[in-house]
């Protein structure tokens, strides 16, 4: 499948062979500066009409990091029910205050509360990670790792850290820091006492607004004017709001709309709504009112307004693209964002970013149970299959951009749809940015037994091979539900290649033997069917996980039978690049040597840059090796010039550099060696690769 990395160590992503060249003595090399962290600023925008809140906005300030000395980091939990405006709160004053914090703002929604699984903390750590400058493949897998490294880079920091939406205190506790000066400020419906107890967090539970604050929050929404006109009907939809900031807003905005309606007649309008409730129970009258209130702004609704918002209670995740709602409705890019933008003006729906919208959790889940109630069963699972048919496609087509060899070859059918990337970068920013909302589809479309979109969404899903460690487990996930769908729909070859993906996955996280058995059910199916490109391409996997462990010889027999079995292309180029590497490891260079001008040929015959560069540093390699170094580097010449040209290339730059280093010297070109290691050693400086370290040590040490 891919090539193989393999250094001092085994870590990281693997993609391409790596051969120390040998030991480099007496060369001067200065340390290199570590690049200063980043100030990150996350928070979201607050709400626009804020209102109220005087004495929570006060126990918060009072919990602001003195100067002094005797700091200590804290944490706060702002607790309350649905729709009482705990984020809301938490970033009108995050925002009002984060000039406190010089050294920056982290902020996740942790999905405590929605559609979808609850954000694991691992992934919440990775983008905090990334956030605060470690680059990906310096990521711990582990989750302990990750919080380690993650209160490291805080350490005598002053940042605020808003954790919105929480389901427990186990998921939040990985995220705290415990740097002197932090402050974290969670949101949760629960209490989350387990963190009062354990962390010394301080509790602020949140009531629904005093009745002056309440008005002030209609009062800002409908006009001073009109509110004064009718002050007592205004102090009626007070109460029958609950005084709940959501319910207000969403009452207020909607009011806005009819101009000459009285208040007192909406408010009449509510209490006929509320007498009609249907038998479901609805609970406490905080749940109630907001279940009044938003019956009484759907049924106002035009008609395709309303099957809009419908539509966007069976989307699976927390936000949504304009694109989705399309498929979803049925509505071209026009139309769809005129029905978002209706919506959005109501605070039915909230934009937050260029074409990108969420909903409050009550809000989506009201949305589904006016979808279950008022649409059929066959037309709900049709829009939803449109929707994930849609996810299928662009996410097949931002991973041929990714990955253009070897793509998934199942048809989806046509289907014309906005173009999301048109190049690499493009679709890797397009996966990254949707990749929880693709898993969510993922587990939606196995749910509702669409095998195809099931099999294509996990395909999609290898671009985390090139992402943190810790986004790994998301990978597993993904080819489990492709090994599954296939299995189920009688797919054996597509079986037979998740397996196989899922054993690289296994592989790449030092899952030996979950790998070996992963590959040994691939070829045993490729063997039933007859297929000796897939057969090929278990051996050679299998071969790679001994080459992974360093037991070159075991796995030499595994690539010679695989030779034979996949003749011209890309697999037979990887599988002379592994028996070049196992031939370099072994002492036998000149044989080495042979492989990897045959790997070098059919990479130029392939056509792939970066194919040619691994492959040229492969024949470096074995002439080293052969004690042809003026040869070496000249092929590592060749080999810089081609990683250079393509974007993240720095981690091969550096293992040429290394290579080109020690042919070098072995001429005695001494200086020119020293250029080499310093700018090897600047590059793994920056990457966070600890084999920078391993140079500067080998460097110091004595003949």
């Amino acid at each position: 499948m891919g090539d193989v990395n393999v250094r001092n160590e085994l870590s990281g992503t693997v993609t391409g062979p790596v051969i120390q060249a040998g030991r480099i003595d007496h060369l001067v090399v200065h340390p290199q500066p570590v690049p200063a962290m980043p100030m990150p600023r996350q928070l979201p925008a607050p709400v626009s009409d804020f209102t109220g809140r005087t004495e929570e906005l006060s126990a918060l300030d009072g919990l602001l990091p003195s100067d002094g000395a005797g700091r200590a980091a804290r944490v706060v939990v702002v607790d309350g029910t649905g729709g009482v405006g705990k984020t809301a709160l938490a970033l009108w004053w995050a925002h009002r205050v984060e000039h406190r914090f010089p050294d920056g703002t982290l902020f996740a929604n942790l999905h405590g509360y929605g559609p979808g699984a609850v954000l694991e903390a691992r992934s919440v750590l990775t983008w905090f990670l990334e956030a605060l400058g470690v680059v990906q493949d310096r990521i711990p897998a582990d989750q302990e790792a990750q919080s380690a490294l993650y209160r490291s880079l805080v350490a005598g920091r002053r940042m605020l850290i808003v954790l919105d939406n929480a389901a427990s205190a186990a998921q939040i506790r990985p995220l705290l820091p415990a740097a002197a000066g932090c402050l974290t400020v969670v949101t949760s419906r629960a209490a989350l006492t387990g963190l009062v107890v354990t962390e010394a967090a301080h509790r602020l539970s949140m009531d629904v607004l005093g009745p002056a604050d309440a008005t002030s929050l209609v009062r800002r929404v409908i006009g001073e004017e009109r509110a004064v006109a009718e002050a007592g009907p205004v102090a009626n939809l007070v109460e029958a709001c609950a005084r709940l900031p959501l319910a207000l807003r969403v009452a207020a905005t909607r009011i806005t709309t009819r101009t000459y309606a009285l208040v007192a007649d909406i408010v009449g309008e509510i209490s006929d709504e509320r007498n009609g409730l249907d038998g479901l129970s609805v609970g406490d009258d905080e749940r109630s009112a907001v279940r009044t209130v938003f019956d009484w702004t759907y049924n106002r609704l035009a008609g395709g307004h309303a099957r809009t918002f419908r539509r966007i209670g069976l989307h699976p995740g927390t936000e949504f693209s304009l694109p989705a709602v399309s498929a979803l409705t049925g509505l071209d890019g026009a139309s769809a964002r005129r029905h978002l933008d209706v919506l959005a003006s109501l605070h039915l729906a909230e934009p937050v970013a260029r074409d990108r919208y969420r909903l409050h959790d009550l809000l989506r889940a009201y949305a589904a149970r006016r979808a279950a109630l008022d649409d059929a069963a066959e037309d709900r699972r049709g829009a939803a299959i449109a929707m994930l048919g849609w996810y299928a496609r662009t996410s097949s087509a931002a991973d041929r951009l990714v990955f253009p060899a070897n793509p998934l070859a199942v048809d989806l059918g046509e289907s014309a749809g906005p173009v999301v990337a048109t190049d690499r970068e493009q679709a890797l920013a397009w996966l990254d940015a949707e990749r929880v909302t693709l898993l969510a589809a993922l587990r939606q479309a196995a749910a509702l037994g669409a095998y195809r979109e099931t099999m294509v969404i996990a395909s999609s899903m290898r671009f985390l091979v090139l992402r943190a460690r810790a986004l790994w487990p998301m990978r597993l996930q993904a080819e489990t539900a492709g090994v599954d769908a296939a299995r189920a729909h009688g797919e054996h070859r597509l079986q037979s290649l998740f397996l196989l993906r899922r054993g690289d996955t296994h592989q790449q996280m030092g899952h030996w033997d979950l790998s070996d058995t992963d590959l040994h059910a691939a070829l045993a199916l490729a063997q039933r069917l007859g297929d000796t490109a897939l057969r090929g391409d278990a051996l050679a996997c299998l071969g790679r996980n001994r080459v992974l462990q360093q037991r070159f010889a075991e796995a030499e027999p595994y690539y010679r039978e695989a030779l034979g079995l996949r003749p011209g292309g890309y697999v037979e180029a990887v599988v002379y690049t592994n028996l070049a590497l196992i031939a370099n490891r072994l002492g036998r260079h000149r044989e080495a040597r042979d492989h990897a001008e045959r790997g070098l040929e059919l990479r130029r015959d392939i056509g792939a840059t970066t194919g040619i560069a691994y492959a040229l540093h492969d024949v470096a390699v074995a002439r080293h090796g052969l004690a042809e170094y003026r040869e070496a580097i000249s092929l590592c010449d060749q080999a810089l010039a081609l990683f250079r040209a393509e974007p993240g290339g720095e981690m091969y730059v550096a293992t040429v550099l290394e290579t080109m280093a020690g042919s070098l010297l072995s001429v005695g070109d001494l200086d020119a060696a020293a250029g080499c290691l310093a700018e090897a050693i600047s590059i793994l400086t920056e990457l966070g690769d600890p084999h920078a370290e391993t140079l500067r040590r080998r460097l110091s040490e004595p003949d």
